[in-house]
């Protein structure tokens, strides 16, 4: 019962189910997608990770190619986060790139990199990511990787 209205639940075949029998899973709220900057250098890359955040119903901030870029980005669009490629061309790499994100507007990040050095993982470890993607990397890992960090309590 719902008020006065009797809501009869119906099961995957058809019947009427007890209600001790189902579980109500909440579909995700689109009407505030989170928001998600792209910092990749690679266009077919990026291109894929957008299609993957759209499929997933995420809100792509934008997509750069440089750090100054993805900074510029961020001031106006404050993304929840960002996936950001570690060696990105020019000025700063995506290490600083994600240190200066934090620091300035609170943006953590998911690092997304081929192969990598151990001198370069503990550089990583100072912009204290929430998560790193080897590529080449499947949808549902970039899914799962962005669910985790959206979940940790001290992002």
């Amino acid at each position: 019962m719902l008020g006065d209205k009797h809501l009869d639940v119906i099961g995957s075949g058809g019947a009427p189910v007890a209600s001790d029998q189902f579980q109500v899973v909440a579909p995700p709220d689109t009407s505030n997608p989170v928001s998600i900057l792209i910092v990749e250098d690679e266009a077919l890359i990026s291109s894929y990770i957008e299609d993957v955040l759209g499929e997933s119903g995420f809100r792509v901030a934008g997509i750069v190619a440089s750090g100054p870029e993805a900074l510029a980005v961020a001031a106006e669009s404050r993304p929840a986060l960002a996936l950001v490629d570690i060696r990105l061309t020019g000025p700063i790499d995506g290490i600083e790139l994600a240190c200066l994100l934090r620091l300035k507007f609170a943006v953590p990040a998911i690092f997304l990199s081929g192969l990598v050095d151990s001198e370069t993982m503990q550089r990583a470890d100072a912009a204290r990511p929430l998560g790193f993607l080897a590529k080449p990397f499947l949808p549902s890992q970039v899914f799962n990787a962005i669910e985790r960090a959206l979940r940790r309590p001290d992002k």
